[in-house]
């Protein structure tokens, strides 16, 4: 099987869920990095969730709870490779 690399951006503007990405069926993936930013320069706090299945209905894992950031602030959430 071949490895097809995809690098998924979003900037976040308002306080709903939002898919970055779906892993397509009978598939897995690693997610190596997760970056994010705030760039509202007053800070901001984000909750990062794995959904298994559609986020209305499926299973949900908190990865980060509430994360804040100051303002301007720049993370990289993981610090291991995520397998989903």
């Amino acid at each position: 099987m071949a490895n097809i690399y995809k690098n998924s951006k979003k900037d976040l503007t308002t306080n709903t869920v939002t898919t970055l990405y779906t892993v397509p069926s009978n598939s897995r993936a690693i997610v190596k990095s997760l970056l994010v930013s705030d760039d509202s320069g007053s800070g901001s706090n984000i909750t990062v969730d794995l959904f298994d299945g559609d986020p209305a209905s499926a299973n949900k894992f908190n990865l980060f709870k509430t994360k804040a950031l100051t303002a301007n602030e720049t993370l990289q959430l993981l610090t291991e490779p995520l397998i989903m």
